[in-house]
């Protein structure tokens, strides 16, 4: 069975995913204390913003019951390069979640943060985050000096790549992006290029995706050269399949590997439809046999379409 840990931003859905035996998660984290001080959008408090949150202590208090209840594991993302300023609300913030059973365990990246929190002598598990920037496996030697539990590795490398760093580093467990997770931008730090206007995300901007123009989960179809043009992206006659990624052909091929590996399901922004039909999906991904199973099957099964290989891998075309 695959290990999965998906996405989420509210206590209605830990009953969904139980129902289908999905017993990983990770949320945001958001108080007053926070947004009397600073927006609570894309970046700002952590790496998805309101959007990917749990928002207010009562609300977090009922979440966290809720996932003791379900027994779902929950991992709560501080996963930003913090101020100086913000320090305090961090670790404030850190130790109140921690203080709930149901909290295995923070996601973080910011070295400035690991480092205060391998001098507090934090008890649970700590995973480093997509932006933490592990690309190669000096870069988790590096991170294991701070006792991590568990690294995810950036989106960008490709499968043997991954597994020369799991050759190398038998003992620690790895994160790998599962499913709707084409993202080009180095750890997802697309907020760095993104123009901003009245605080919201705001387009033109395209991750990589040929023949789409994607403003922060909302995806535009380009029908003829001159739009793409004028975007200044690829454009490719007789086009029209939608926004995918799997990434299936890696599962198969890190099959031997599926004992250290977990699989990161960005699910909160519903690329398939309704939150339940998409854990269905995933209860057929979880309990796959790794070694004898066909990834183009399995691709049209979720997507009720054929695989396209150009246009529907994980990794973009524009940088494989």
């Amino acid at each position: 069975m695959l290990d999965l840990s998906v996405g989420v931003n509210n206590k209605e859905q830990l009953s969904v995913l139980n129902k289908y035996n999905v017993k990983k998660i990770f949320c945001g984290y958001i108080d007053t204390m926070a947004t009397s001080k600073w927006n609570e959008d894309f970046a700002l408090l952590n790496r998805r913003g309101k959007g990917a949150s749990i928002c207010g202590r009562e609300n977090f208090e009922k979440f966290a019951t809720e996932a003791k209840k379900q027994q779902i594991d929950v991992f709560v993302t501080f996963n930003i390069l913090y101020t100086l300023e913000q320090y305090d609300w961090v670790l404030k913030s850190i130790d109140y979640v921690s203080s709930f059973e149901a909290v295995k365990g923070i996601i973080v990246g910011d070295i400035g943060l690991l480092l205060r929190l391998k001098k507090l002598n934090y008890k649970k598990e700590i995973v480093i985050s997509t932006s933490g920037t592990t690309f190669n496996s000096s870069t988790v030697s590096f991170f294991k000096q701070f006792g991590v539990s568990r690294v995810v590795l950036d989106r960008q490398l490709k499968v043997n790549e991954i597994i020369s760093i799991l050759e190398q580093h038998k003992d620690m467990n790895f994160e790998i992006f599962l499913l709707f997770s084409n993202c080009t931008f180095i750890d997802g730090y697309c907020s760095l290029l993104h123009q901003l206007n009245n605080n919201k995300m705001h387009g033109p901007v395209n991750c990589g995706h040929i023949n789409y123009l994607r403003s922060c989960g909302e995806y535009k179809i380009i029908k003829t050269k001159k739009t793409a043009k004028e975007h200044n992206i690829k454009f490719l006659e007789n086009d029209d399949s939608p926004f995918r990624g799997c990434n299936f052909c890696a599962v198969k091929q890190l099959s031997k590997y599926s004992d250290r590996i977990t699989y990161k399901v960005v699910t909160r922004d519903n690329y398939v439809g309704e939150f339940e039909k998409m854990v269905k999906h995933l209860n057929i991904i979880q309990n796959l046999d790794t070694n004898n199973f066909d990834t183009k099957k399995l691709f049209n099964l979720i997507f009720d379409s054929q695989c396209n290989e150009k246009f529907g891998c994980y990794i973009s075309p524009l940088i494989a």
